[in-house]
């Protein structure tokens, strides 16, 4: 970073300002940025955060579809159940149905 500076003063000492001058806005300028520039570090570090929060959306992903397919399961059990019941009641409704004379 400082061979950065000191290339920075020397570019702005060749266009014209002083060498002490120069070394200040330079120094200034490296200041004002050093919190708001991303080093290649940073950038690994989110695309690593990056591929860990695919992993775990693909994770939930097949968590969830597991469990619809499971809810899916269940009540197509409980609705073969209940229409076979209600298939039943007009049997059982004729067999307690009095006769004709």
């Amino acid at each position: 970073m400082t061979t950065d500076r000191l290339a920075l003063a020397h570019v702005i000492e060749e266009a014209g300002i002083p060498r002490d001058g120069a070394e200040r806005v330079a120094s200034a300028i490296f200041d004002a940025i050093h919190d708001n520039v991303a080093t290649k570090q940073d950038i690994e570090s989110v695309r690593a955060d990056i591929a860990a929060a695919r992993a775990d959306t693909e994770n939930a992903k097949e968590v969830l579809g597991g469990i619809i397919n499971l809810v899916e399961h269940r009540l197509i059990i409980r609705l073969g159940g209940l229409m076979a019941a209600l298939a039943g009641v007009p049997f059982v409704a004729l067999h307690y149905w009095p006769p004709a004379h």
